[in-house]
């Protein structure tokens, strides 16, 4: 029996520190950049005419030189909400659980500095990526995952050239700084009672710097008749990861079980482990049409998640761990729309849907991350004079309900339900 529980906990471990890393570079994409381009469902690409094109375009700073030195600063809130619906084999009919309710606030900061009526360097500060699930402590998938917390901050500097009254481009480096938390559940057979046992908590984040640079360009042509054309990149990046594992034990009331656990987990210690995370790359195309009171737009992008097919695990202090786990991520395509209208000399009122597909296979859903195809429809307003501007967008997200199948590879078979709900600001202040 010991042997066998010896086992067991060997493979309780491995799987604490590989099964949740899968949703490394996956994230959770914030695309949603600035008050104004939110409420018009990101479709930026084509317009770019406020700092949000650092984003979206650079290209478009370009054509900004005229509106002095901005500032561009703000915040989206997300209110997610997901619950999951129990299948057969496991957890079986019947099960349900939500998500612990949480709020995220993800800043972003963007300035443009003219150097001449041709050129402009601008800089952003932003996170591009994030996730983060949290479940009560008795949910049946706390053996997958428990809570998880992802974030990617941008730091950016750009610079944008006008070559012609109607031609310009952009090319920017990024610096992109991750961090991320991952607790789960350790659990076991427990030998006296033969009933799954919490035995352990796992608690991995990283440590140190874990950074790599990206870059970013863009083109921006006005064609005339109000009419222009863009087009934006931003590059892959890879990022390998240092981090600590610390396994915290649980009593079980059985001091043999509880002795057999200790010796074989390596508890109250730091446990190093390296990873190497892989993001995607990113394209969009747009075409806009503008005059003085309206504003339509309309972009097609995808995202680059097909790079993303295996992920290595490495554990230079317990090589026993490490690991190679095989994905099966597809490239995912973006459609955006937005309108603005401009109502006055102050006041402005935007609209926009969007449709992102999701790159994630059924099989690898998890409490870690289930996602969808997601639908979203915005609306915002905006107060403006010369020198100031507020942005204010709300969006309402829908994820598609998707269900396992019974292929789920961690044994964990469901539905998800799930929609979030996003308000997105900024102002905008000119020198």
């Amino acid at each position: 029996m010991i042997r066998r529980m010896s086992w067991l906990s060997l493979v309780a471990v491995t799987v604490i520190v590989v099964v949740p890393s899968v949703s490394w570079s996956s994230g959770f994409a914030l695309f949603e950049v600035g008050g104004r381009a939110g409420a018009m469902s990101g479709a930026m690409t084509a317009v770019a005419d406020d700092p949000s094109a650092l984003f979206w375009n650079p290209a478009g700073m370009a054509f900004q030189t005229d509106d002095g030195v901005q500032l561009m600063f703000g915040a989206s809130g997300i209110w997610p909400t997901q619950t999951f619906y129990g299948e057969s084999p496991y957890p079986g009919e019947g099960y349900t659980a939500d998500q612990v309710e949480q709020t995220f606030i993800i800043p972003h900061v963007m300035l443009g500095i003219p150097v001449n009526k041709r050129l402009e360097v601008s800089f952003l500060v932003m996170a591009p990526f994030g996730l983060g699930t949290e479940w009560d402590d008795d949910f049946l998938g706390r053996y997958i995952s428990k809570k998880a917390d992802l974030m990617v901050i941008d730091l950016g500097g750009s610079m944008a050239y006008q070559l012609s009254d109607s031609f310009a481009f952009g090319i920017g480096v990024d610096y992109m700084m991750t961090s991320i938390e991952l607790i789960k559940d350790v659990g076991l057979i427990n030998p006296f009672d033969q009933q799954l046992t919490n035995v352990a908590q796992a608690d991995l984040k990283s440590t140190g710097t874990n950074a790599a640079w990206a870059w970013n360009a863009g083109i921006l042509w006005k064609l005339g008749g109000g009419f222009s054309l863009g087009a934006n990149y931003r590059s892959d990046f890879t990022v390998n990861g240092n981090g600590e594992g610390y396994f915290t034990q649980y009593s079980t009331g059985y001091p043999e079980f509880d002795a057999a656990v200790g010796a074989l987990i390596p508890f109250d210690q730091d446990l190093p482990l390296t990873a190497e995370i892989a993001f995607p790359d990113f394209w969009n195309v747009g075409l806009a049409w503008q005059n003085e009171k309206w504003t339509f737009s309309a972009q097609y992008g995808v995202m680059g998640w097909s790079s993303y097919q295996e992920l290595p695990i490495t554990f230079p202090e317990n090589p026993e761990f490490s690991t190679v786990l095989e994905e099966g991520w597809e490239d995912a395509a973006q459609y955006r729309f937005g309108m603005e209208y401009r109502a006055s000399a102050n006041w402005a009122f935007q609209l926009g849907a969007l449709y992102d597909e999701t790159p994630q296979p059924i099989d690898v859903m998890s409490p870690l991350l289930a996602d969808g195809d997601r639908t979203g429809y915005t609306a915002g307003l905006s107060y403006f004079t010369s020198k100031f501007r507020f942005n204010l967008g709300v969006e309402d997200l829908d994820i598609d309900t998707r269900s396992t199948d019974g292929t789920s590879i961690d044994g964990f078979n469901g539905t998800y339900v799930s929609d979030a709900w996003l308000v997105h600001t900024s102002f905008l202040i000119r020198f």
